[in-house]
């Protein structure tokens, strides 16, 4: 099965500015991209720039399984990180969480929670064995976040996620 895709960060960029981080000031992304092929087979994702590109690349991201997930959390070193306001806070861990994996070939989406005020971005993980998991990358626990539950005491809205 192939499909093009554009990539959901557009949209998840004007989320991001229309929003807070729940301090009370907005977080702005810029976002540069190009149309990408995206094909799914047993081996994962394979994705290669569109013909619209002036260089090909390919990248194939595997969705791992559950003990995989926990593996790759384990070793990871990012929940060691100093949350530092207004420097290094959850979208820094949750990108650096999303590199790292995706430097060891696996696919992470970057998730945020989004709340009446604000917004928390986390990790997920489609796992070939217990489906979609989420993980706080602060603290590496996994979270089962869900629209109208809440999590860090605030009411979840929406949930965007951003392969």
């Amino acid at each position: 099965m192939t499909a093009h895709i554009r990539s959901l960060l557009p949209s998840l960029a004007l989320a991001i500015l229309l929003g807070t981080n729940g301090y009370g000031y907005g977080i702005g992304y810029e976002y540069v991209g190009t149309q990408v092929e995206a094909e799914y087979n047993e081996g994962g994702y394979q994705e290669t720039t569109g013909e619209n590109s002036s260089t090909s690349q390919e990248v194939v991201f595997k969705n791992p399984t559950f003990k995989e997930l926990r593996d790759f959390i384990l070793k990871d070193p990012t929940n060691r990180n100093e949350f530092v306001l207004n420097q290094y806070e959850c979208r820094h861990f949750a990108t650096e969480v999303n590199n790292n994996a995706e430097a060891n070939d696996l696919r992470c989406a970057f998730v945020l929670l989004c709340y009446d005020r604000g917004q928390h971005a986390v990790v997920a993980f489609d796992t070939t064995d217990r489906g979609l998991v989420y993980i706080e990358p602060q603290t590496d626990a996994a979270i089962h976040p869900e629209v109208g539950g809440s999590y860090q005491g605030k009411e979840i809205k929406e949930i965007l996620i951003a392969w």
